[in-house]
């Protein structure tokens, strides 16, 4: 909440993370996306992944020179209209590198992706992870439909926006896009959202997504997100 959150959206995001997020110190490497990382609780990869180390870096230098630095990694903060970036200083068998350029990197160094693993357990590191998420992740989402009353509504409560942050985490874009449909052809308040969950669930279900599927079911049914928003 002190990352700019609602009460219902700070307990819908514990839900997710707890429930089917990762780890933070969870770091893997997607050869589709030329062996570049995935760090973190969300997971965070490309830009956003870059923002959360320079928030770290900002805040705990010592911490992040401990982990990372000594490797030759450098990260630095945004300076509008410049975005964060991250440098490779170079080494005996790597060229100096920045962006993402840099990032594909820990694909080809154990070292790397090993010091990345450990950095996830410092504190601040995962409250970096958090801060990258809130702002780059969930807030474009949640402003994407706060001048449309209908979704507005339908994603008041802690479930629906459960419902919500779950289908950014697992399917994207067009995932968030298509429960946003769903509501808007059944817009009736107040569950809209839940109801948008049961046809997306059952979406998912028909398309050969079961695992996808039983978890929008288990955030329809959870105890742990009832009552008020």
């Amino acid at each position: 909440m002190k990352l700019g959150l609602t009460e219902a959206q700070a307990r819908a995001l514990e839900f997710v993370l707890t429930w089917f997020g990762s780890p933070f110190d969870s770091v893997t490497s997607e050869p589709q996306s030329s062996g570049e990382p995935r760090w973190g609780a969300w997971p965070l990869s490309g830009p956003t992944l870059i923002t959360a180390l320079a928030h770290w870096k900002q805040r705990e230098p010592e911490a992040f020179d401990a982990r990372l630095g000594r490797l030759g990694l450098e990260a630095t903060p945004a300076q509008p209209p410049e975005p964060a970036s991250l440098r490779f200083l170079g080494s005996r068998n790597a060229a100096p590198s920045e962006g993402r350029d840099a990032l594909s990197l820990f694909a080809e160094d154990p070292r790397l992706l090993a010091a990345l693993a450990q950095a996830g357990r410092e504190r601040g590191a995962q409250l970096a992870q958090l801060e990258a998420l809130v702002t780059h992740v969930l807030r474009p989402i949640l402003a994407s439909y706060t001048e449309d009353a209908v979704a507005d509504s339908a994603f008041a409560s802690a479930r629906a926006l459960a419902l919500l942050f779950h289908a950014e985490l697992r399917l994207g874009r067009r995932g968030v896009a298509r429960l946003v449909a769903f509501v808007r052809e059944r817009p009736e308040p107040p569950f809209a959202g839940e109801h948008a969950g049961e046809r997306l669930a059952e979406d998912l279900r028909t398309t050969g997504r079961s695992r996808e599927a039983s978890e929008v079911w288990r955030i329809l049914t959870s105890p742990e997100l009832a009552g008020p928003a």
